[in-house]
């Protein structure tokens, strides 16, 4: 991975091209979470062959991020993954279709050698978890899907965990459970956007603090399924992105500057288009390039906000970008953040 990653950092860096794309593959869940912040309005999602013309104008990627909605509704998600040219996708998943899942990820393995992450959601102890979920029997279910993954060989699972104030009480014992069932990698999502259950609002910032600690001497245990010099790095980079978010929510401004849009891009699953998933959509797919999109002047004022810092957000998966692909990052990376 850190040779994969070494050739697009380069690459970034001499062309600012695209290296990290967020493809919402459908808007549709059979779930609805409270802390979810995607809207479920009725749309018309994206045809196969639209995902393999997009791919085209895409190119090469490091890094593909699947998102939804429920991924696997979709009958065709290997085939729309497998028309991209990437080195590293993630696939989350509420974890309750298992067969399809399977069934799914067999035939991703035999059209890409790339590497591939399912990241299963888990936000609390059973009841809290089905509670957050609406979906009796869903904390169960979890459980038995990670192992039919695991089964598999090849894939690498990870657990994703939205803090925020109904689940802070009890993360820690919910991080000894998950542990138990020895993911690759457990991450702890700070709650983002505006989600379904507008009463639902992250811990207290001296709540963030006083868990810091807990949290991290658990995550340390985990080896990422990597080698110890890619673990090590990716440890520090989890410390720093806690700590980057943290001050990001103190000062209520950006604390590294943000390279969403640049880096970073969102493709929605009905076409539209937008720098980052907290920022509105500048063009749509239906009836636009992505070239035609990204060089529009609408687009160009959302990255000249963004580098004004007229947004801030602790979204990881934008932090990601612009911790990586910034070279004053790394000492932070080599060496490790208090937190």
């Amino acid at each position: 991975m850190i040779i994969d990653f070494a050739s697009s950092l380069a690459e970034y860096l001499t062309k600012q091209n695209l290296q990290h794309l967020i493809l919402h593959v459908t808007n549709n869940c059979n779930f609805r979470c409270d802390h979810c912040f995607i809207d479920f309005s009725p749309k018309r999602d994206m045809a196969l062959a639209q995902y393999q013309d997009l791919a085209k104008q895409v190119g090469k990627l490091f890094w593909l991020d699947i998102a939804g909605g429920e991924p696997f509704l979709r009958l065709d998600l290997a085939e729309i993954i497998a028309a991209f040219d990437f080195k590293v996708v993630q696939i989350p998943s509420n974890g309750s279709l298992c067969d399809r899942m399977v069934d799914q990820l067999q035939k991703l393995k035999q059209l890409t050698k790339a590497e591939i992450t399912i990241s299963l959601s888990v936000d609390g102890l059973e009841e809290t978890h089905d509670r957050i979920r609406h979906q009796k029997g869903s904390w169960q279910q979890i459980w038995k899907t990670l192992e039919a993954i695991k089964a598999l060989g090849g894939i690498s699972v990870k657990i994703n965990s939205v803090l925020n104030a109904e689940n802070a009480h009890e993360i820690i014992d919910l991080m000894k459970v998950v542990r138990q069932y020895e993911p690759d990698f457990h991450s702890i999502i700070l709650l983002r956007g505006d989600p379904m259950n507008p009463s639902l609002g992250l811990p207290t910032m001296a709540e963030l603090h006083r868990l810091a600690p807990a949290i991290f001497e658990i995550l340390e245990t985990y080896d990422y399924g990597r080698n110890k010099v890619a673990a090590r790095i990716l440890r520090n980079y989890h410390r720093y992105l806690w700590k980057t978010s943290l001050q990001t929510i103190e000062r209520q401004t950006q604390v590294i500057p943000c390279l969403a849009g640049l880096a970073h891009q969102v493709v929605w699953g009905d076409g539209r288009v937008s720098p980052c998933e907290m920022l509105d959509p500048v063009g749509s797919l239906q009836t636009q390039t992505l070239k035609e999109i990204t060089s529009s002047p609408a687009w160009q004022q959302q990255l000249e906000d963004i580098k004004a810092k007229k947004c801030h957000c602790t979204h990881n998966c934008a932090m990601f970008d612009s911790i990586f692909f910034n070279p004053a990052n790394f000492p932070h990376l080599a060496v490790g953040s208090t937190v």
